[in-house]
């Protein structure tokens, strides 16, 4: 699974009382830079949904859970865009206790 299904939650986690969503970005940004972030955008949301609906509850029973990270591991270095875009919703985010992080695993 990776960004490009956004209808779906790659990995998730339980740490302590956080659980870790996992976002797994092989796509390169060097042609379609807009393409590329409509995508995260799209995989957010439904990762943001979730955390939203509870839908966690069936995977996690007696879970309850005070704060969220989703971490994405991109293979190439995000677009100054992509920063810019958390960095506008990171106020919302943070009222919900949900926090974005980031690394790159390769490439350039």
């Amino acid at each position: 699974m990776s960004v490009s299904d956004s209808k779906v939650i790659d990995a998730a986690a339980e740490n302590g009382e956080e659980l870790v969503l996992l976002i797994s970005d092989h796509i390169t940004w060097a042609a379609a830079q807009i393409e590329h972030l409509q995508l995260l955008q799209k995989k957010l949301n439904t990762y943001i949904r979730y955390i939203d609906n509870k839908g966690w509850k069936n995977e996690f029973r007696g879970a309850d859970f005070s704060s969220f990270k989703i971490e994405i591991g991109f293979k190439y270095r995000p677009h100054i865009s992509f920063e810019k875009m958390i960095e506008a919703v990171r106020p919302e985010l943070d009222k919900k206790n949900i926090s974005i992080v980031w690394s790159i695993e390769g490439g350039d």
